[in-house]
């Protein structure tokens, strides 16, 4: 199983939309500190990472570029 270390493009996509962590949650259907975990590098799956473009209405292919 391959993971892909995108905790900086979390950060940054987070940041263009505006969002709290809490909103950003609620988009991802997950908890605050989850969303703390991956802006800290934490290591994601690639579902995770579909999951979180689908959360912050992003592209996937321009999320993994930047």
């Amino acid at each position: 199983m391959k993971f892909l270390h995108i905790g900086n493009q979390v950060c940054k996509a987070q940041n263009r939309l505006g969002i709290s962590n809490r909103e950003f949650a609620r988009r991802a259907k997950t908890s605050p500190q989850q969303i703390l975990r991956w802006r800290n590098n934490a290591n994601m799956k690639f579902h995770t990472i579909e999951r979180v473009c689908e959360s912050l209405d992003i592209d996937i292919y321009n999320f993994l570029q930047n």
